[in-house]
Parts: C-alpha cells; structure tokens; sequence
C-alpha cells in the first residue's frame, strides 16, 4: 500500500511537472523580456540589424522602379520593430531549449567585460562568416559539378 501511494506522489509530481512546460504553452511576458535582454547584451540585434540592408539591397536590384523613397521609408518601418519582431518569433524555440534562470546565466556572462567584447565583435563575426559560408557553398557546388562530369551526368 506504501509503495502504490509513493508511486501515485510520484506520479503525480511528474505530471504536474511535465504539464508546467508542454510544447502546447507559450513563454510568459517576463521570458519573452529576458530573452530580448539576452539578446540585445549578445549583440544578436546588431547581427539582425545587418540583415535588413542586404534584404532591401536585394529587392531594390529586383524591383528597380521603385522609388528609392519607399525603400528608405519601408527599411526605417522594419527597423523600429525588428527586435520585437524576431524576439517574439525565436522566444517559443529558446523557451523549448533554455530556462529563464539560462537566461540570466547568459546575460551575465555578456555583462563581464569577455562578454561585452563578444557581443561587440558578434556582427563582424556574423558578417564576415556569412561570406566563408557563401565560400564554402560554392566550393561543394563545384566539387558536386566536378563528381557529376566524372560519371557523365554533365
């Protein structure tokens, strides 16, 4: 009879755990804000900031006959909400993978002075990765281009 009721404790201290955080639920207002928090010490909206400019740059070579008027008045709209706006997109997947207390944990470390140093160089890193990547892709595709020529499927 002892074990069957320690079972049932048991048992229902996990469910009750399990239901305190099912895919189902949504991060709380106060996450959502130290997410933002943890995003902004890492340098994350810097790196986020410099995606936009390349977007319109792209659609500006796509859509030449629109006024540069609009793209200057559309990137400033994008711009004032871009934080916002990411955050509360990527908030459902931090809340799945890290806890607010990971959170905290994280903005310290971005409050020491290796941490600021970090989200200060995070941009540059980003920016200057994202050319090795673009590299790196075209590198496969010749490799790729190469491999299919050998077996003359080119």
């Amino acid at each position: 009879m002892k074990r069957i009721l320690l079972l049932l404790v048991l048992s229902l201290c996990l469910l009750s755990f399990a239901e305190a955080k099912t895919p189902q639920d949504q991060p709380s207002k106060e996450y959502v804000e130290t997410l933002k928090k943890m995003i902004v010490v890492s340098g994350g909206d810097a790196t986020f900031k410099l995606v936009i400019p390349q977007m319109f740059a792209m659609m500006k070579q796509q859509l030449p006959n629109v006024p540069e008027e609009f793209w200057k008045t559309a990137e400033e709209e994008i711009m004032k909400n871009i934080v916002d706006d990411v955050v509360g997109m990527l908030a459902p997947i931090y809340w799945k993978h890290l806890t607010k207390a990971d959170l905290e944990g994280i903005i310290k470390f971005y409050e020491t002075p290796v941490g600021k140093k970090m989200a200060a160089a995070q941009p540059n890193i980003m920016t200057e990765s994202m050319k090795v990547g673009q590299q790196w892709g075209m590198q496969i595709a010749m490799k790729i281009q190469g491999m299919l020529k050998e077996k003359g499927y080119m």
